[in-house]
């Protein structure tokens, strides 16, 4: 693994010379600030970034021997954050990845399951802390646990309560950010792994196992869940029933076949059993818990073949090896009925639907997309930019997806320098817009500036990183 730090240490050494290093200062002038929670605007502002941190904001500022940047009176926002990637699924993924977010805006990333062992993880983790790799801030939270023989390889396994409690004190030794719960966990190992989290002082985050209600959930204190389908399926009157079937047929030692089948029936069931009264209520349930969900809502688009064509630059960005095994079948493409593709829009209609109300609910929104080599179709950057549109089509402001992507993710992970807001003392991850975000999200697409942990990336630079990027991609 240390050679793909190095690699990525490389691709960006070129581009230190046009982007002002953490140590020096520099003065941003004429600046709008953006303050997204409340919604308004302050035009006229300096701001000065010294040593990685917003030092002082004012009207009128002076700082001889800061390099000086005029914003032209464009508008600053805190940079943007993808709450659910998976950044380590190969062993050269970040020398792509990395750039990808810089050029989309995104400052900070959550990784939520690797194939790289975490120390190799916590290096690149550190390099761009000191400003060695230049990239998006990273939070590790991937240590995923699941039954035997586990989803995916690397995992933490826990096949009963004990195993549990042992699985999260090795989670907290080895200095996770949290502990994430998979699928395939039965419901007394899932009460025990969240009660060990809560002993251990960490967050339970991830999956609700197949085998386990959202109430239960609830009840255990998990304060994250990854993905949306789950919430859907709480507001069906069958989810008890589903629920049983499954934990009736895995007791029963049931293969695979028969497991994701009645997996895979649960979308007609729950599209025949929805219940506004009863969303409503869930919802509120979530609500007042606090947990906050990643949706990933941009995921649907791998399973219903809306992929960007191969000429896109985001496809030419992607290293060739990558694109190739993108076209070969995939297993969760092979696994899909002929019934669940035939439902497909109606599904997706309802999640959106449910999706509204879990906002308007005040449901906590962690704006998220399952970008990863290992995921077909989910760009890292361009697929964060993709989901907060979404949210927008859906029905939220601009303003709402905004707080989904810039002030909710800090906040949620707890971190001390950050949370949302463009103040002194916070960490100077900040993008500069040519228009108001709270108006049109589309000037995210290509910002003016993006600063990085005080790294300043001007146009030039990224537009660098792009060429780089689509050199490195040619076939």
């Amino acid at each position: 693994m240390r050679g793909t730090i190095a690699a990525a240490t490389a691709l960006f050494l070129g581009l230190l010379a046009g982007a002002e290093a953490i140590a020096q200062e520099t003065l941003l002038v004429d600046a709008t600030i953006v303050d997204v929670e409340q919604g308004t605007l302050s035009p006229g502002r300096s701001v000065l970034i010294r040593d990685g941190v917003i030092a002082e904001i004012g009207t009128d500022l002076e700082a001889p021997g800061a390099t000086r940047i005029d914003a032209g009176g464009g508008f600053l926002v805190p940079g943007l954050w993808d709450a659910h990637v998976h950044l380590f699924s190969t062993p050269d993924e970040p020398e792509t990845a990395l750039s990808l977010y810089l050029i989309n805006g995104v400052t900070g990333i959550r990784d939520m399951g690797a194939l790289w062992p975490i120390g190799a993880q916590q290096d690149l983790q550190a390099q761009i802390e000191a400003g060695e790799v230049l990239g998006p801030r990273l939070v590790l939270s991937g240590a995923w646990v699941d039954a035997s023989p586990g989803s995916w390889p690397g995992m933490f396994l826990a096949d009963t309560p004990e195993e549990a409690r042992s699985v999260v004190a090795r989670i907290e030794a080895e200095g996770w950010a949290a502990v994430k719960a998979y699928s395939m966990l039965d419901e007394a190992t899932y009460v025990a792994l969240a009660e060990a989290a809560e002993a251990h002082g960490l967050p339970l985050v991830g999956h609700i196992p197949e085998r386990v209600s959202l109430g239960t959930a609830i009840e255990a204190g998990q304060a994250g869940m990854e993905h949306f389908g789950r919430v859907a399926m709480a507001c069906s009157t069958a989810e008890e029933r589903m629920l049983s079937d499954l934990r009736d047929a895995m007791d029963e030692g049931a293969d695979q076949a028969r497991i994701f089948g009645l997996m895979a029936a649960r979308n007609l069931i729950i599209l025949e059993t929805w219940d506004e009264a009863l969303c409503h209520a869930t919802l509120a349930r979530i609500a007042e818990a606090g947990m906050h969900v990643s949706p990933t809502l941009v995921v649907a688009d791998f399973y219903t073949g809306n992929w960007p064509s191969g000429d896109a630059p985001r496809m030419r960005m992607t290293p060739p090896e990558v694109r190739e095994a993108w076209g070969r079948p995939d297993f969760r493409l092979e696994a899909m009925t002929d019934e669940v593709r035939a439902l497909a829009e109606d599904t997706i209609a309802l999640d959106r639907r449910t999706f509204l109300m879990a906002h308007e609910a005040g449901v906590p929104i962690l704006a998220s997309t399952d970008a990863s080599f290992a995921n077909p179709y989910l760009f890292h950057g361009f697929s964060l930019l993709d989901e907060l549109d979404l949210y927008v089509e859906i029905g939220l402001t601009p303003q709402d997806a905004l707080y989904a992507a810039t002030v909710a993710p800090p906040r949620f992970f707890g971190l001390s320098d950050q949370d949302g807001t463009i103040a002194e003392g916070r960490r100077a991850d900040l993008l500069l817009l040519d228009g108001n975000p709270l108006e049109d999200l589309g000037t995210l697409r290509r910002p003016r500036l993006v600063i990085a942990h005080g790294h300043v990336l001007d146009r030039a630079a990224l537009d660098s990183l792009e060429a780089e990027l689509l050199a490195r991609g040619a076939p």
